[in-house]
């Protein structure tokens, strides 16, 4: 389903301009060249690692269960999820990224206090 992408950070209002160019220029970059091999398996060992804190309680398997039924995903998507982390390639990150985000569509939005 289609969805938002979206990329937070915190910064003090005089530097705004800078944290959105390194934003931008992250994005750019990783969209161009995707991850290293040291990025996609510090991010899978973060994934694998925490998936227990993902189902820790009735709330969180509850979640889970709608997205499993919204994306219609196979019931044993849980007892899977941890091998199916382990199983992606950066080759599989870059298409996704390719066909998920457009670098030119995306839109800035930027909130805080108005100047008096």
């Amino acid at each position: 389903q289609p969805g938002p992408f979206q990329i937070g950070l915190q910064t003090q209002k005089a530097e705004t301009a800078t944290a959105l160019k390194v934003a931008r220029d992250t994005l750019g970059d990783y969209l161009r060249n995707g991850p290293t091999a040291a990025e996609l398996k510090a991010a899978k060992d973060n994934l694998i690692g925490g998936f227990a804190l993902r189902i820790d309680s009735n709330r969180k398997i509850l979640d889970n269960l709608a997205v499993i039924g919204f994306y219609g995903l196979p019931l044993d998507y849980l007892d899977t999820w941890t091998a199916n982390v382990e199983k992606v390639t950066i080759a599989d990150i870059r298409a996704a990224f390719g066909r998920k985000i457009a670098d030119e569509r995306l839109v800035t939005v930027v909130v805080g206090a108005q100047k008096p």
